[in-house]
């Protein structure tokens, strides 16, 4: 299914598109009038773009989470943990902001991380049905986006882990597909039926080809997850690449 509301917006560097991209966030939350909001990071370089978003007052309607999680206890390599650190993040719980926790536990495995985090997105659905869920999304040199490898070896695989119609969340283990092989993601069913709005990072000339080559052609999400773009709600490309 091609989705028909994808926006490229070009900026002439990675800095200005931070800012832009946190611009955009603001005048999302600013829309929705006291409509609770779940915002979903993903990791990286993509979790600047939170310092540069301006919360409402009322940050009671807005929880915050990340969209996949690094199985680790280094405070560097988790995502969340590096959420938490964020110079805003203390402020935004003090005033009354929420969040989802998805740092490892003692006994974690990214099974029974992947379950905990599932019961959390689909308790906060079910205690807001009208809610909406905004995320932001970079994406890897190798076609990747949160924590959804490529699978073109394996599609079934690929099918079975990340578009289960069932599941929200997997946990799997990405063995040399990634630094960080211990992985727990929302899936690619989860980014297209329960995700109502994604800002999409892409910085640097060594992505200008992948950008390109997804505007202009269609690719199976096996070969590469990025393409899962296509066919949800709506999608804000923000990029530094022309």
């Amino acid at each position: 299914m091609q989705n028909t509301s994808i926006s490229v917006h070009s900026y002439e560097t990675a800095q200005q598109a931070t800012r832009e991209a946190g611009k955009i966030i603001t005048k999302i939350l600013r829309e929705q009038h006291n409509r609770p909001v779940l915002l979903l990071s993903s990791g990286g370089s993509t979790l600047d773009i939170l310092e540069q978003v301006t919360f409402p007052e009322k940050k009671e309607m807005i929880t915050l989470s990340v969209l996949d999680e690094r199985l680790s206890q280094d405070s560097l390599v988790n995502n969340f943990s590096r959420l938490v650190t964020l110079p805003f993040f203390h402020s935004f719980v003090v005033s009354g902001g929420k969040s989802i926790d998805t740092r490892m536990r003692s006994g974690d495995s990214v099974f029974s991380l992947s379950n905990r985090f599932e019961t959390a997105l689909r308790r906060w659905k079910r205690d807001y049905p009208q809610g909406i869920i905004l995320i932001t999304q970079g994406i890897g040199t190798d076609g990747h986006t949160a924590g959804i490898m490529p699978f073109p070896e394996n599609p079934e695989l690929f099918k079975t882990l990340f578009d289960d119609p069932k599941r929200w969340v997997v946990g799997y283990d990405a063995g040399i597909k990634n630094p960080y092989p211990l992985r727990v993601t929302v899936t690619i069913t989860f980014l297209r039926e329960m995700v109502d709005c994604s800002i999409v990072f892409i910085a640097g000339e060594n992505k200008a080809s992948l950008l390109k080559n997804f505007l202009q052609h269609q690719e199976k999400t096996c070969d590469a997850p990025l393409y899962i773009l296509k066919e949800m709600c709506k999608v804000v490309i923000v990029t530094n690449i022309r």
